[in-house]
């Protein structure tokens, strides 16, 4: 009788420590600052797939933490923070190709704005 008492005490415990698992609620609240990040870089228009597949992996991470998969979840929210930060880094690596071209039209003289005046002789 004694051994049975110990067994149900060792799974109620091993149960008790299995229910305590810990909600991944850091993982998620990360990955939804690198989504706000990555769209005030304009990562929705610059660097669309990566953000795209962030948002995704943020929903379905959501949804896991909802119905309580938690380990899902985890996963979810990591791989969502992964691409909206690939996201962004794409977004600034594009603004900055695009300020490097217009600088360069601008101090070689050849510019994409027709009506730019290129010289202060043809003001005159």
């Amino acid at each position: 009788m004694n051994y049975f008492f110990q067994l149900v005490s060792g799974f109620l415990i091993f149960l008790g420590l299995a229910a305590c698992h810990p909600r991944p609620i850091e993982e998620l609240a990360i990955a939804d600052v690198a989504l706000k990040a990555a769209q005030k870089v304009k990562a929705d228009s610059l660097a669309p797939d990566f953000f795209r597949k962030a948002e995704n992996f943020y929903l379905r991470a959501k949804k896991d933490f909802a119905e309580g998969y938690f380990d899902s979840c985890k996963k979810f929210a990591d791989k969502a923070r992964l691409m909206a930060e690939k996201a962004e880094y794409r977004a600034l690596q594009r603004q900055t190709q695009m300020r490097t071209r217009v600088g360069d039209e601008e101090s070689s003289g050849t510019s994409s704005d027709p009506f730019k005046v290129k010289n202060s002789e043809e003001q005159q």
